[in-house]
C-alpha cells in the first residue's frame, strides 16, 4: 500500500528483502512508537529495490561494555519469501520473530530465518523483520514517559513488532498469503514476544495461532520500578533531560547500558543454577499500555485484552548450557557437581537440595559415556530455568483460553554438538537451545557443521507439525 517493490526469483521461490515497514526511529523519533509511512505521507515513489538486506538493529556483541558495536538505528525494514504472487493463492502466512535476549540479532541472521527453500518447501508465506532492541527498544524512563502521549515508556520493540503485524495484514494478500491466517512464531527472546503479543489488547486481530518456542514469561517489574532501576542508564550517559538524550550518539547510548551492574541487562546468570535473592532487572515491562497488567495475572484473573487464539508452546529438554563449568566438564566430578548444587539450593531450603538430587539421580546411564553427569546436570538447570515455568504456563493458558493449547519437549540429540557462533557464543550438546528453530529452518548443517539421516528427519518433523498447526490450528 506504499507503492511498487522489486524482488528477485532464485528458480526456488520469490524474496523480497528490506522493505520499510515504518519511518526511521531516529532524531525527534528515537523511543517513541514507530509511525507507518503511508500515513505519515512518507511512500517512495517509482519501484523499491527490495534485493538486499537493510541495517541489522543497533547492538553490541557480545553483550558487555566492551562487546563490538554494530548496526543502525534506521533499521525497521522487514523481508518476505513466498512460493506464489497470485492473490488468490491465500497461502499459510508464518511471521517469524528473532531471539537474541531482545538486545540482539535480527531478521536476517545466517542460519536463524526464513529462505525460499523453506517457503517453496512447506508451501506457505514467511515474513521476518528488525525491531529495536536493548536500550532503543526497551528503555523504560520516567523522563520519557512524560514526554508521552500515552503516559508511558518502554516496549518500543514490541510496538515495532505489532507495527509489522498490521502492515502483514494490510499487505501479505499481494504476496500470495491469507490475512486471516497469520501464525506468530518466535524463539528465546521471540517467544517472549510472541506471548507479549497473545496478551497485548494492541495487537488484537492481527494473528490466528502463536508458537512460543523457549520464550521466557517471567514479567516482574512494574513501569515505575523498571524506570527507577534504569536511572543507573541515565547516569552512565551523563544526561539530565530529554534533549540530552536525544543529542546522544548510537555508541554513548549502547556503552552507557548497565551490562554488569544492577538493573544487569546481560543477564548472564540464566544459563545456570538460581542464587538466592539475585534477580536480573526488566528489560520487557508492564507498561499498562502494551501489557495491561503481568500476562499470567491476567490469565489468572481473567482481565480482559488477550487473543484467544491456539497456542503451542515448546522447549527443549537441555535448553541451558552453564556457563559456569564450560570449561570445567572434561575435569568436573559428581563431588565438584552435589558442591556446586548444594550452594545454589542450600539458601532455598535444604529440602530443595534433596529434593533435586533425588530427582537427577547422578548414576543414571545413558549412552555417551562421560557425558551422563554433564546432560544430568544441563536437565536440572533446564528444567528449573524453563521446562517447569513453562509447564505452568501452558496448563494456565488451558485454563484460560476457548482455544486449544499445545505442549512439547523435544529431547532430540543431534549427531553432533553445537558449533560456536554469534548465534550461540557457547558450546552445547545433546537437546539445546535454538535446536529446534533451526531444525525448523532446516539450518541444522549451518551450525552443527554438518547433518546425519536423524537430523534431517529431526527438521522434516518439525515442519510437518508447525505448518500442520499454521493451517489447521
Amino acid at each position: 500500500d506504499c507503492g511498487v517493490v522489486r524482488g528477485y526469483h532464485s528458480n526456488i521461490a520469490y524474496t523480497f528483502k528490506g522493505i520499510p515497514y515504518a519511518l526511521p526511529p531516529v532524531g525527534s523519533l528515537r523511543w517513541k512508537p514507530p509511525v507507518e509511512l503511508k500515513s505519515s505521507g512518507s511512500c517512495w515513489n517509482g519501484t523499491y529495490d527490495a534485493t538486499s538486506f537493510k541495517h541489522i538493529c543497533a547492538q553490541v556483541q557480545p553483550l558487555d561494555a566492551s562487546g563490538t558495536v554494530l548496526g543502525e538505528e534506521d533499521c525497521l525494514y522487514l523481508n518476505v519469501w513466498t512460493p506464489s504472487l497470485q492473490k488468490e493463492a491465500k497461502l499459510p502466512v508464518m511471521v517469524w520473530i528473532h531471539g537474541g535476549y531482545l538486545h540482539m540479532l535480527s531478521g536476517s541472521q545466517k542460519g536463524y530465518a526464513p529462505s525460499e527453500e523453506l517457503a517453496k518447501e512447506t508451501n506457505a508465506v514467511y515474513v521476518s523483520f528488525n525491531y529495536r532492541l536493548n536500550a532503543f527498544g526497551f528503555m523504560a524512563l520516567e523522563v520519557l514517559r512524560q514526554n508521552s502521549p500515552k503516559n508511558t515508556s518502554g516496549n518500543y520493540g514490541f510496538l515495532d513488532q505489532i507495527e509489522v503485524l498490521h502492515w502483514v495484514k494490510n499487505n501479505i494478500q499481494v504476496f500470495g498469503g491469507d490475512p486471516e491466517k497469520v501464525t506468530i512464531f518466535g524463539q528465546s527472546s521471540g517467544g517472549t514476544s510472541v506471548w507479549t503479543l497473545m496478551m497485548s489488547p494492541l495487537a488484537k486481530g492481527l494473528f490466528h495461532r502463536a508458537i512460543d518456542m523457549s520464550g521466557s514469561y517471567v514479567y516482574n517489574k512494574s513501569l515505575e520500578e523498571a524506570e527507577k532501576d534504569n536511572l543507573l542508564f541515565m547516569n552512565k550517559t551523563g544526561c539530565g533531560d530529554l534533549r540530552c538524550l536525544y543529542s546522544l550518539s548510537k555508541e554513548k547510548i549502547l556503552r552507557s547500558i548497565p551490562w554488569s551492574e544492577y538493573p544487569y541487562w546481560a543477564a548472564e546468570d540464566l544459563c545456570d543454577l538460581p542464587v538466592k535473592g539475585h534477580f536480573d532487572g526488566a528489560v520487557a515491562v508492564v507498561d499498562r499500555y502494551v501489557l495491561p497488567a503481568p500476562p499470567m495475572e491476567m490469565w489468572e484473573k481473567n482481565i480482559s485484552g488477550f487473543n484467544d487464539i491456539p497456542l503451542l508452546v515448546g522447549t527443549m529438554q537441555q535448553e541451558d548450557a552453564p556457563q559456569l563449568l564450560l570449561c570445567d566438564w572434561v575435569r568436573a566430578d559428581l563431588t565438584f557437581i552435589l558442591a556446586l548444587i548444594s550452594i545454589h539450593l542450600d539458601p532455598f531450603g535444604e529440602d530443595i537440595t534433596q529434593t533435586a538430587l533425588s530427582l537427577y539421580p547422578s548414576t543414571e546411564t545413558c549412552s555417551i559415556g562421560k557425558r551422563c553427569l554433564e546432560k544430568t546436570f544441563t536437565t536440572l538447570v533446564s528444567d528449573m530455568r524453563l521446562t517447569c515455568p513453562k509447564n505452568k504456563m501452558a496448563s494456565q493458558a488451558a485454563k484460560a483460553l476457548k482455544s486449544p493449547v499445545y505442549r512439547y519437549v523435544a529431547t532430540y540429540v543431534p549427531s553432533r554438538p553445537l558449533k560456536t557462533s554469534e548465534l550461540m557464543p557457547f558450546p552445547a550438546r545433546f537437546a539445546f537451545h535454538i535446536l529446534d528453530s533451526c531444525g525448523f529452518f532446516k539450518t541444522l548443517e549451518y551450525i552443527l557443521g554438518g547433518t546425519s539421516v536423524k537430523d534431517r528427519n529431526f527438521s522434516r518433523l518439525l515442519q510437518k507439525y508447525f505448518l500442520h498447526f499454521a493451517i489447521n490450528g
